[in-house]
């Protein structure tokens, strides 16, 4: 069901109808209620508040679109500073909602505040890639060989 109603909310969306996709979009967050926190589920959170974000942006609603990244963003902050969060899922989940802010910025204008948000995206997604290569490799080295 909450694929479902995500894909009619993006349907809705594409055909310009933003308050309706909104509406549908927001009838995923009871069915999540009661899911228990995890990468997986909190993905499904992190794209309905960027959803919701997205609609704002595209009636030139910049500031009730940030209040949605920003929740969205939160759950990636939330994973990132959780001891059982999910690292990986957690900087990705803080860089999409950075990139959706960017190109609702761009959409009302701003394209100086835009620019600098996604130049802090490139940068700040090169040194997480850096991060996750190190762990690999940590953990490989600390991985016996099954010779």
């Amino acid at each position: 069901m909450r694929s479902a109603l995500l894909q009619r909310g993006n349907a809705l969306a594409a055909l310009g109808k933003e308050g309706d996709a909104r509406k549908t979009y927001e009838e995923v967050f009871p069915i999540l209620e009661n899911e228990p926190r995890c990468a997986r589920v909190d993905w499904e959170r992190h794209s309905v508040y960027v959803n919701i974000g997205n609609t704002f942006a595209r009636e030139g609603n910049y500031d009730k679109a940030d209040e949605q990244y920003k929740i969205a963003e939160k759950l990636g902050n939330e994973h990132i500073n959780e001891e059982e969060g999910s690292d990986a899922d957690g900087r990705a989940m803080v860089l999409s909602a950075m990139r959706a802010r960017s190109l609702a910025l761009k959409k009302v204008g701003r394209m100086e505040d835009a620019k600098a948000i996604m130049a802090e995206v490139v940068k700040q997604k090169i040194a997480d890639d850096a991060i996750l290569a190190a762990k690999k490799k940590a953990e490989e080295e600390n991985t016996p060989n099954a010779d």
